[in-house]
């Protein structure tokens, strides 16, 4: 392949090149963005949910606990 050759190429498909390197570095910064969002809020998401987990197991021990003495005492 000769210069010309390479130039003559470029006439006929480098606005179409240009275009798909366009489209595919917007995508790809698109991309980006969206995986800082989902990181963001997948974070914010655990700072929410893991103290009520933990709160939540509490209740529900001391739930438990209670109930079991409940079941002592009726049993007399």
């Amino acid at each position: 392949m000769e210069f010309a050759d390479a130039i003559q190429l470029v006439k006929q498909f480098g606005p179409f090149f240009i275009a798909v390197l366009f489209f595919l570095w917007r995508d790809w910064q698109r991309e980006d963005r969206l995986s800082k969002r989902i990181d963001h809020l997948e974070d914010e998401q655990r700072q929410v949910i893991m103290p009520l987990v933990r709160d939540c197991s509490a209740v529900i021990t001391k739930n438990t606990t209670v109930m079991e003495r409940i079941e002592k005492y009726l049993e007399r």
